[in-house]
């Protein structure tokens, strides 16, 4: 009878973008696993499917932040969008991260 391990496989995968004067263009950054839910409750299974779908935007707006970085290298921007910190909490505010990022050219 075989048993399923508990622990979670953890990789972090990290590396900054930079042009050749040394200046930051893009870092990327690593979102933690999601963990498994403890019960078969609705409420429990409800709030997994939240963390899912938050932890689906969130990586939408870090792939779409970066990718407007590398855009805009030569260009002042916001630091935020090219170091990745300050990122927005919240399925709402993640959302309208998104919207900001799709608006900006």
């Amino acid at each position: 009878m075989a048993t399923a391990s508990k622990s979670l496989f953890g990789a972090t995968v990290e590396a900054d973008h930079r042009d050749g004067g040394g200046n930051l263009i893009a870092r990327s950054v690593s979102l933690p696993a999601i963990a498994a839910p403890t019960c078969f409750r609705f409420s429990c299974l409800w709030n997994f499917y939240l963390k899912v779908v938050n932890h689906w935007l969130l990586s939408t707006y870090h792939m779409k932040r970066v990718v407007y970085a590398e855009k805009h290298r030569h260009k002042t921007i916001p630091v935020k969008y090219r170091t990745g910190e300050d990122a927005p909490n919240g399925i709402k505010r993640t959302i309208w991260g998104i919207i900001k990022l799709s608006l900006r050219r």
